[in-house]
């Protein structure tokens, strides 16, 4: 079992990139804007600084980022990190090595060697917003693969890839996309992030929320610093309590060597989750709201602000010599948006928590505002002739009737279900709490014709695979041809997990916690006991429950609640949608991944079938890589 052995690591080995190049830099260098100020930048670590960083990439210490791309604009998103010996907290020091501000310019072009440039300006950060560089690059050409860098303080970032959509009229039939969901930076290597940093095919990356968790939750971790014992204790590990500690916690997933690289090849699409938004209390008082962790989710994402009214529209561009403006107060909870991609898919991102249970209003998942938005836009996505819906959904929307539950106590308590729910209706968060609002949307989309939806959830930190169907009991649906009277108007994937708990874990936990005296008792870094003992105990009841589930849901195309954690791949082409579900290793870093199943489902009949010998497919491939991530110094 030594392969399963967590690793321990010290903090600054780990703050120091992970093996990322470095490329040819030297300590100090000059910067016109430095000059200016009569200042030299360091990138020298001060002893006794730990916060998360790749030193090697410094000042960009958190990599570059793209995401939520249209037919004429992307968003560019980096970090300036200044090391300073009073401390990282910009809350408390505004002016790292004596800069307030500092200038940054940027340039996007056809070509990695950035030569053939189509667009290019010039922005100024602050401690204000974190240091945080967010561009709104526009006037570019549609369904294009670019590539971009930023140039600060006598550095060059690493240089980005991103691809913009298609417009209608391009000549464009396919949208390859990579999905993931509940990525926790503890207790998984990010494996899954590097193969996706792998891939040259890919025109967007999907994340169906808990992008970035507020704690550790105490699981036995794959990673951990050295000589720690205790999850709840340590700042990188316990629940954040202010601002600061938020954004210190996307600087430690932004500083995982295999998020930066797919962060590097990729645009994103973030659709965030409770997690994300998590507010934080000590004793009476209010420490972080809602609406500040929102704020700073749009900081360090490259999440497109739209309007705050419930329209959905994205805000204009402010041009290339401005930064993105950070959303604040109830402004930072709007971020239900539509990426259309030509006429091959519209991707619909829809948020099941922040408008939710509202007293009087219809719609107790989305709210009435935002149910009405995706009304109209689903309406639109038919009458522009778009072939897919995409729809990036938090939460599982395919029902989970009752069936013989193993280890029912701890498994409710985790995914919040209720085993006495009326109507057989188990999964109580969300679609599964409110089966009439799952219902209505159903007949909304039979009525109007609208069947071809892909939906890419999370939350249940396993693999679900749906037809989408309002009964799922014959004669209304038949599991074998997926018809019936009442036939799927969509399907549904809810990718796994990058190493949050699934079903065995959770049975396996409670195995494990029993035996130790719960979570703050067990050997948070002794996973390879975890690993060895307790987690085969597990796999009989997780088997079990899933023949269950199965069997009392025959809508559910497949099921697998195991520790097998990762990412999903999905295509879509003009006749088709093909799904598939790849598990990666949690405890080592390693290359190897494996093709769980492999689904299609046909345009005009949704219905997902399993291919019995599947070929890993590929997406058209568009243009080269980005290099490998390295800074490298720049005179002028």
């Amino acid at each position: 079992m030594d392969d399963l052995r967590p690793t321990p690591v010290k903090r600054r080995s780990i703050l120091a990139g992970g093996g990322l190049a470095a490329g040819a830099v030297t300590v100090r260098a000059v910067a016109a804007d430095a000059v200016e100020a009569g200042r030299r930048y360091s990138r020298r670590l001060p002893a006794g600084w730990t916060y998360p960083v790749a030193e090697g990439l410094l000042p960009f210490g958190h990599g570059v980022m793209s995401g939520d791309p249209l037919p004429d604009r992307v968003v560019l998103w980096t970090r300036i990190t200044i090391p300073d010996p009073r401390g990282w907290d910009a809350t408390r020091v505004p002016d790292p090595q004596g800069f307030r501000r500092v200038r940054v310019r940027w340039r996007i072009a056809t070509d990695p060697a950035l030569r053939d440039v189509v667009r290019r300006g010039e922005v100024t950060t602050t401690a204000a917003r974190d240091w945080t560089v967010k561009v709104d690059a526009d006037r570019l050409p549609s369904a294009t693969t670019l590539y971009y860098a930023f140039e600060a303080l006598g550095f060059r970032s690493p240089v980005g890839r991103t691809r913009t959509a298609p417009r209608p009229d391009d000549d464009v039939h396919t949208l390859t996309v990579a999905h993931v969901a509940c990525t926790s930076w503890w207790h998984d290597l990010f494996n899954a992030y590097a193969r996706i940093g792998e891939r040259a095919d890919l025109d967007l990356v999907t994340h169906a929320g808990d992008h970035v968790y507020d704690n550790s939750g105490g699981h036995p971790a794959s990673r951990f610093w050295k000589g720690q014992r205790r999850w709840d204790t340590d700042i990188d590990n316990a629940d954040w309590t202010t601002v600061a500690e938020c954004r210190r916690r996307y600087a430690l997933y932004y500083a995982d060597p295999s998020l930066i690289r797919a962060h590097q090849v990729a645009p994103f699409a973030i659709m965030a989750d409770q997690h994300d938004y998590d507010p934080a209390t000590t004793g009476d008082r209010v420490t972080l709201t809602a609406e500040q962790a929102g704020s700073v989710l749009f900081e360090w994402t490259p999440i497109r602000p739209v309007r705050p009214d419930g329209s959905g529209v994205f805000l204009p561009s402010p041009g290339p010599d401005t930064n993105v403006a950070t959303p604040r107060g109830r402004d930072a909870l709007y971020s239900y948006r539509l990426l259309r991609w030509g006429r091959t898919a519209d991707v619909v991102l829809i948020d099941v928590r922040r408008f939710a249970g509202r007293p009087g209003e219809t719609s107790q998942v989305l709210g009435d505002e935002q149910w009405a938005w995706l009304e109209r836009t689903m309406l639109a996505s038919k009458r522009r002739g778009s072939i897919h819906r995409l729809v990036v959904n938090q939460v599982n929307l395919s029902q989970l009737r009752a069936f013989n539950l193993p280890f029912a106590g701890p498994l409710a308590d985790a995914f919040g279900l209720d085993l006495n729910a009326p109507e057989g209706e188990i999964y109580t968060t969300a679609w599964g709490g409110h089966p009439e609002d799952r219902t209505r949307l159903y007949r909304f989309l039979r009525e109007h014709g609208i069947v071809d939806n892909v939906v890419l959830s999370g939350d249940s930190h396993g693999w679900f695979a749906s037809d989408l169907v309002e009964d799922n009991q014959l004669p209304a649906y038949e599991p074998l041809t997926g018809r019936g009277l009442l036939p799927p108007v969509g399907v549904e994937l809810v990718g796994s997990t990058m190493g949050r708990p699934g079903g065995q874990d959770v049975i396996a936990e409670e195995l494990y916690f029993g035996a130790t005296g719960g979570s703050r008792g067990a050997a948070f870094t002794d996973a390879a006991t975890y690993d060895a003992q307790y987690r085969p105990l597990a796999l009989a009841p997780t088997r079990a429950l899933e023949l269950a589930a199965t069997t009392a849901n025959p809508n559910l195309r497949y099921f697998n609640w195991r520790a097998e954690y990762g990412y999903s791949m999905v295509y879509l082409r003009p006749r088709y949608a093909v799904l598939e579900l790849w598990t990666t290793p949690q405890r080592v870093r390693s290359r190897a991944q494996r093709l769980l199943q492999q689904l299609v489902s046909t345009v005009g009949a949704p219905h997902l079938r399993p291919r019995t010998d599947p070929q890993p497919a590929r997406g058209p491939h568009r243009g080269r890589l980005a290099p490998a991530a390295r800074t490298v110094a720049v005179r002028r």
